[in-house]
């Protein structure tokens, strides 16, 4: 038996998902005027993103739903704009969650075993941006045996539920 109010309900629904994918390649073409507008300059720009998403989140959305789709949105607008090399120190399944939550499948990432193998990979230019938890970053500036210049670029989630371990993107400083 056909439902007819169900098929009108779907068929709404299909029209918002095409609607919103128009409006995506829309996004995506300025984000690629974007890239042509810096001509060159490093892309990425966490206190841009942290903006936006707060910005969509006050229009009334729940904010896990926005920090995780539109985090996909920008990373694939990104990895337009340039073909980061990243680290990340672990290899274990939430940290693992965590970047890919945050930068999806876009950019050429390489797993390190220790903190310290990443951020030499760093210093010597072999990945342009690291990432890390949180408390491997305060056990880092407790200890005066490693001198690596870097700056905390973005904290990760933005929105983190209780027991979700947070995340920091770094780099080397520019001097």
């Amino acid at each position: 038996m056909k439902n007819t109010e169900l098929d009108a309900l779907r068929s709404k629904i299909d029209q918002i998902d095409t609607d919103l994918c128009e409006l995506i390649k829309e996004r995506q073409s300025l984000a690629f005027q974007i890239m042509k507008a810096k001509k060159g300059s490093f892309p990425f720009d966490p206190e841009r993103e942290e903006e936006l998403i707060k910005k969509i989140v006050n229009m009334g959305l729940n904010k896990y739903l926005v920090e995780k789709v539109w985090r996909q949105i920008i990373s694939s607008n990104l990895a337009e704009q340039k073909a980061f090399k990243i680290g990340v120190a672990g290899n274990n399944d939430e940290i693992k969650s965590a970047y890919s939550a945050h930068f999806g499948n876009y950019f050429s990432t390489t797993y390190f075993s220790s903190v310290v193998s990443l951020l030499a990979s760093l210093e010597k230019k072999d990945i342009e941006i690291g990432f890390i938890d949180s408390e491997s970053i305060y056990k880092l500036k407790n200890q005066t045996e490693i001198k690596v210049n870097f700056e905390i670029l973005a904290n990760v989630p933005l929105y983190k539920s209780i027991n979700q371990q947070e995340f920091k993107i770094i780099k080397i400083k520019n001097d």
